[in-house]
């Protein structure tokens, strides 16, 4: 009776440390996988941030967190207006 009992501590042992290095490995595949996968949205994310801050160099956009009143928003000019070909040879 305490043969079966080593042996089945034994095997208890084992499985466990078998499973606790299949689950290392398993969670560092997945950890480069997801790495790897995101750099690609990263970079995309990076240019689109660097986008919006040369557009609102130039004054082409508002900046995301300014509320523009109705008033000023009506007598402002559109910058669209500016650059059409049409308003270009009414003025």
């Amino acid at each position: 009776m305490v043969v079966l009992g080593m042996w089945l501590l034994t095997g208890v042992a084992f499985g466990m440390i078998l499973m606790a290095f299949l689950a290392i490995g398993t969670y560092q595949r997945g950890y480069d996988d997801g790495f790897f996968l995101r750099k690609p949205w990263r970079a995309e994310l990076a240019a689109r941030h660097h986008a919006q801050i040369v557009a609102h160099k130039r004054q082409m956009t508002t900046p995301a967190r300014t509320r523009v009143s109705a008033a000023v928003a009506a007598a402002a000019r559109p910058y669209v207006e500016a650059a059409s070909p049409v308003a270009a040879s009414a003025g």
